[in-house]
């Protein structure tokens, strides 16, 4: 992709970004995490999705890869929702990066993963771009992430900023 294609291709996702819908997690997921049968929102698609709290965007995250197989937006999505038995006696792990910030470190802001799935599930809400490709969805992320105010205070590259 030549340099002027790639910022065609930015300033047109910006463009349908700005234009994009906001909409609960509810539309999707159930609050314990459990993907909504039928969904009010088809998510099974690889791309770019931002979470806002109130007006605010706090996170800006990319899906389309995976190990073992495609991962959607869905998938992703449901992975803030998620947690496993760790390593050592009763830790937990969790799938998602704000989940971790969420509940750990300077950033932590929460005691258990059922304060985390109510805060997401009541208190926030997602914007999704389709991107089909894996490297351009990481590129949007990172263009979004530079660009969007105030900053997203849940990616690990504006964490300098908020101490």
């Amino acid at each position: 992709m030549k340099s002027e294609e790639l910022f065609a291709f930015i300033k047109a996702k910006l463009e349908e970004f700005e234009k994009a819908e906001r909409f609960p997690f509810g539309d999707f997921l159930y609050e314990n995490g459990k993907p909504r049968k039928p969904p009010k929102r088809d998510l099974n698609f690889s791309g770019v999705y931002v979470v806002y709290e109130g007006e605010n965007p706090i996170y800006v995250g990319s899906t389309g890869g995976g190990k073992w197989r495609r991962r959607t937006l869905r998938d992703r999505l449901r992975d803030m929702f998620r947690d496993r038995k760790g390593r050592k006696e009763g830790q937990r792990e969790y799938y998602h990066t704000v989940t971790k910030k969420l509940l750990k470190g300077e950033l932590k802001r929460f005691n258990s993963l059922d304060e985390v799935r109510r805060f997401l599930f009541n208190e926030c809400s997602v914007r999704v771009l389709r991107i089909d490709s894996i490297g351009l969805a990481k590129v949007m992320e990172s263009v979004l992430i530079v660009l969007l105010e105030p900053k997203p205070r849940y990616n690990s590259e504006t964490q300098a900023e908020n101490r």
